[in-house]
């Protein structure tokens, strides 16, 4: 028997940004469908993003706070004030299990619903900590979820397979990254040896520095 180990809150999370990956990046589900696409833990690199990357300030410093989260419930909120306001039409059920509201829409919804959030057309009371009555940080993260989206997309990060989580000094690619051989980048260049000129020696005479070469 397999005993699962994500949470329930672990499962929505992750519907939420699948979905999120989804509307994003429709080109790529269409050329090469869904699941090879979805096997390539975008979402995750989202959710990595959003936990250790973004600092918010506090009294007197900046603090790193979870925010896949919480991002995912100002998605759902969002999603349902379109919803209510005939701005969007929700499918009878999730399209990613697990998922809310967001997950429910159609591609062109979901982009609906993060632009009503980029342009602050929706609510900020009623959307959760640390984004109620938020507006900068409400804008900023949607913005890097974009962002987030197509650095986990065409970057290196699927990659590193079973250390993507781990922090990055401790990654290693596992093997050629797929969408680096679709847009005909030849790997990293580790560097080499080459002529970058003569050496120059300065040469101190009567209080003087003069050159030799």
């Amino acid at each position: 028997m397999i005993i699962s180990t994500y949470t329930q809150s672990q499962v929505y999370t992750q519907a939420s940004f699948r979905a999120l990956i989804d509307a994003l990046l429709p080109s790529s589900y269409e050329q090469y469908n869904y699941e090879s696409t979805n096997n390539m833990e975008v979402h995750e690199y989202i959710m990595y993003s959003l936990d250790h990357d973004i600092s918010i300030q506090q009294p007197l410093h900046h603090t790193i706070v979870p925010l896949s989260y919480p991002t995912a419930k100002m998605l759902d909120i969002a999603a349902t004030q379109l919803m209510n306001t005939y701005q969007a039409q929700p499918y009878p059920h999730s399209l990613f299990p697990g998922g809310g509201m967001f997950s429910c829409l159609s591609r062109r919804d979901r982009i609906r619903t993060l632009s009503a959030l980029e342009n602050l057309n929706i609510d900020l009371y009623v959307l959760p900590s640390p984004f109620q009555n938020n507006a900068g940080l409400v804008k900023n993260v949607t913005d890097a979820l974009n962002r987030f989206s197509m650095l986990g997309y065409y970057s290196e990060w699927p990659a590193y397979g079973s250390t993507r989580l781990r922090p990055p000094s401790e990654r290693r690619l596992e093997f050629f990254p797929m969408n680096w051989q679709r847009v005909g980048y030849p790997g990293v260049s580790y560097g080499y040896r080459d002529f970058r000129g003569f050496l120059l020696r300065m040469n101190r005479s009567e209080g003087k520095y003069e050159n030799e070469s």
